[in-house]
């Protein structure tokens, strides 16, 4: 098993509809080393479904992905070689599981090497010993939930994304320090 420091993801996909596929991800866990890609649909014959609305909000066109994605088995080598038992966080984790699991289906890749859990079950772990003082703790958070959007204000891009959840761990890790010096910091 690797060190703990915790990864995050982010994708973007076509609509929100079930026929969605994704269109780019990103990951990293820190700000220094995201890495993203757009995701190329041409190898998958039920990548069909496109939302404008969702385009307007990514600004993304599926002419993009067909020219400068990359193909979607080698987006699923890439994932599992930086992934791979690693324990990797997203704020969405119910959509983002969905278009890992359309994503290798769709690369006839198998079983992605690892598991989206959501951001808030990190959190929580890391301010268990903190929850006497709930309310206070809860405002906090919130406010710094603000501030790594503060710092953060682009949304809808996958690289973004992931910025602004290393954003909001980097804070949280400050603002509380590991009590039991896990090295969960860096």
């Amino acid at each position: 098993m690797h060190d703990f420091r915790p990864f995050f993801i982010d994708f973007e996909a076509s609509s929100l509809s079930g026929f969605s596929y994704p269109i780019e991800v990103a990951w990293g866990s820190t700000l220094d080393d995201i890495h993203s890609c757009l995701i190329s649909p041409a190898q998958c014959h039920d990548c069909l479904d496109w939302d404008d609305d969702s385009e307007l909000l990514h600004g993304l066109t599926r002419r993009q992905l067909l020219e400068q994605g990359v193909p979607m088995a080698k987006v699923c080598d890439l994932l599992n070689q930086a992934l791979e038992e690693r324990r990797v966080y997203s704020d969405a984790s119910g959509y983002d599981n969905l278009w890992l699991e359309k994503l290798f289906h769709a690369a006839r890749k198998g079983r992605p090497g690892f598991v989206i859990r959501h951001v808030d079950e990190l959190l929580c772990e890391r301010l268990a010993p903190l929850l006497v003082q709930r309310r206070e703790l809860m405002a906090a958070l919130e406010k710094m939930h603000h501030a790594a959007r503060a710092k953060v204000p682009r949304q809808h891009r996958a690289g973004w994304d992931v910025r602004f959840l290393i954003e909001l761990w980097d804070m949280v890790c400050r603002r509380w320090p590991d009590p039991d010096g896990t090295g969960t910091e860096n």
